[in-house]
């Protein structure tokens, strides 16, 4: 299907979109200047949608290039015109309130590609737990997902900490680093973005985008209905510092919903990939248990309980009132989404 990547360290470009991220951006950056990948084979290139605060002038001060986003305060726009902006096949994106775990993360997140010519994208396999982060991140990290809607709906952003091999998509490969994953649309978990590795050739040639109505999953998707449906698994973690108050959770999940899911499932033909399809008896049965499970409180105790034994860390009980906040969350983007097509 492709050519291999035959050097052992391919040159990469590694991207960063930002918008007044300046309580990680420093952390994320010092924590990509220490990786032990070859300097020269690294191009750094920051997409920004308009930051009024120091985060620009801290990423040039790292060595990256800067491009100001025409499409302003937009993360999806960004990625694309990164991708399009990028010098090198291999990108490496990076979001700003992540942290790479340990210097080997870049060449352990494009040793897939060197060993197979037909993978397209790598990702990891949990976030960073770290005990002394926060009580959200460490649920997030402990549960592998940051919406517990897509924990119960069966299309996580990551394992579970305690599993440590994939339950979606089908195996054919394994090594002492990574996983190798044959993915179908219906099976396709929420790839695309919080450290992971993908090939530009393929986007640019079969993505179905414009910037402007990018989104990191459906790209994804768009591949896989043209065959390429080869994905890595790399036996590492990432961190993501979500830092948010249960408030600003809802707000930014309501906004999400409104901006990328709820509009464009039942407005628009343009989405390929869906978190939760409607036209799906799958789909329709685990959101209707996940509402079981969310007003009963049964289910979401289990697994807190469950995740609590193998790791013993408060964050896990958590998970009944996350449920309560996405079920909200949900229940009020459709609401506001229904009202605004009247």
């Amino acid at each position: 299907m492709s050519k291999a990547i035959e050097s052992k360290t391919p040159p990469i470009t590694i991207i960063i979109v930002s918008f007044n991220n300046i309580r990680t951006i420093q952390k994320c950056v010092d924590t990509i200047s220490t990786q032990d990948y070859p300097k020269e084979k690294i191009e750094l290139l920051n997409i920004d949608g308009g930051s009024t605060d120091q985060t620009v002038h801290i990423l040039k001060k790292y060595g990256f290039r800067l491009i100001q986003s025409h499409i302003s305060n937009n993360a999806e726009a960004q990625r694309a015109i990164g991708l399009k902006n990028a010098k090198n096949n291999l990108i490496v994106s990076i979001d700003a309130d992540n942290y790479l775990p340990h210097d080997h993360w870049l060449q352990q997140m494009v040793q897939p590609f060197i060993d197979d010519p037909d993978v397209v994208h790598s990702g990891t396999l949990h976030f960073h737990y770290d005990k002394k982060d926060t009580i959200y991140n460490r649920y997030c990290a402990l549960f592998g997902v940051l919406d517990p809607v897509v924990f119960y709906i069966g299309r996580p952003d990551r394992n579970a900490y305690y599993d440590r091999i994939p339950k979606y998509g089908r195996i054919v490969k394994e090594t002492s680093n990574y996983f190798i994953l044959k993915f179908t649309k219906e099976t396709l978990t929420t790839v695309g973005c919080n450290g992971i590795a993908y090939r530009k050739d393929v986007l640019l040639k079969y993505a179905n985008s414009s910037e402007r109505d990018f989104l990191h999953i459906d790209v994804f998707a768009d591949l896989i209905d043209h065959g390429f449906n080869i994905f890595a698994v790399v036996k590492t973690d990432v961190a993501h510092d979500t830092a948010v108050s249960i408030p600003q959770l809802i707000k930014k999940r309501i906004a999400f919903l409104n901006k990328y899911f709820l509009k464009s499932n039942v407005q628009s033909p343009q989405r390929r990939y869906f978190i939760y399809n409607p036209r799906s008896l799958r789909d329709r049965v685990n959101l209707f248990l996940f509402v079981l499970y969310t007003i009963t409180l049964i289910k979401p105790l289990f697994d807190s309980i469950k995740v609590y034994v193998r790791k013993h860390d408060p964050a896990s009980f958590l998970h009944p009132l996350m449920c309560w906040v996405f079920l909200y969350s949900y229940a009020k983007a459709s609401v506001d989404n229904l009202l605004n097509r009247k």
